[in-house]
């Protein structure tokens, strides 16, 4: 994928996102930041629709999302990397590309998992332009992020300081040493055996101990507190352990702490959220990763 297929890949994406103006009372153009609710603060939008994009401080430099899109191609190209697939969040306000770094490795029998590189920025002041690397499960498309900024794994680069795509490299020898770690985690995980009775209790370690759950009967809104084992997220979880998650059909996928580990991710990637826009944000950037890489952790402090 070049930077032409990157463009094309990218629909709801403008040539330019821009600092706002609004009109005075003549009809001239004046910067919002005039406006005493704006103080050292300016707002983006995007050039072809005027959507507004996010609040952002006086210092923030703007990155054109052709740049971006330049930085990712020529990041992929010198680490020889094999873009995939790219796209937009939210109306434009973040863009990303995943890049495969490897052709991947078994967990276990035929359960085959891929390293890659996750690309992105956002327009709205709430990502760096960030490169890190991940996993993707074949059999089910699930991702878990196996990178360490202390490890040298992540690159940040925030949207104060002046963007020099020449300058940003991925060092490939600690995105092996981390992917080499991840699989022998995903080994330890796959290797130990566990029943419904564990899922069941890990689940009431993950997930908050109470929920508010909204009703509105007679025309009141109400808001109860549900424990956690019945809520719906509680339950597709454990469905989805208990042979609905996708590759439950490998022998080797089904009944341990992988196939556990695999129930969560593929609930908050592939189930969770309002819409496949919002479910894919978090996932990678919001909650939703939050809670795949806890429930790792947890599993992984069991099998240490």
């Amino acid at each position: 994928m070049n930077i032409k297929q990157l463009k094309e890949a990218i629909a709801d994406l403008p040539d330019e996102m821009l600092v706002v103006v609004a009109k005075d009372g003549e009809g001239n153009d004046i910067k919002v930041t005039t406006n005493h609710l704006y103080a050292d603060r300016e707002v983006l939008y995007r050039s072809d629709n005027a959507a507004p994009l996010g609040v952002v401080g006086n210092k923030y430099k703007i990155v054109q999302p052709t740049q971006v899109l330049d930085f990712f191609a020529k990041l992929a190209e010198s680490n020889h990397f094999q873009l995939e697939t790219a796209g937009a969040l939210s109306g434009g306000k973040r863009i990303w590309a995943l890049a495969k770094v490897g052709d991947g490795a078994t967990v276990l029998g035929q359960d085959v998992v891929k390293p890659y590189v996750l690309l992105a920025t956002s327009y709205d002041g709430t990502l760096a332009t960030t490169a890190r690397f991940t996993s993707v499960r074949v059999v089910c498309s699930n991702t878990l992020g196996y990178a360490s900024e202390e490890a040298g794994e992540v690159i940040k680069v925030p949207h104060s300081a002046e963007f020099d795509a020449n300058a940003t490299r991925l060092d490939l020898g600690i995105a092996f040493n981390g992917f080499d770690k991840f699989l022998l985690d995903a080994r330890k995980l796959a290797k130990r055996e566990v029943n419904e009775a564990f899922a069941i209790e890990f689940l009431k370690k993950l997930l908050p101990d109470t929920v508010s759950v909204k009703t509105e009967k007679d025309g009141r809104r109400t808001v109860t507190p549900v424990p956690a084992e019945e809520t719906k997220t509680f339950q597709q979880i454990l469905n989805l352990f208990k042979g609905e998650a996708l590759g439950s059909g490998l022998p080797e996928a089904r009944g341990s702490a992988w196939a556990l580990l695999n129930a969560c991710t593929q609930h908050v990637d592939h189930i969770s959220g309002r819409s496949p826009d919002s479910r894919l944000s978090s996932a990678w950037f919001g909650q939703g990763n939050v809670l795949k890489s806890r429930a790792r952790d947890l599993l992984l402090a069991v099998v240490a």
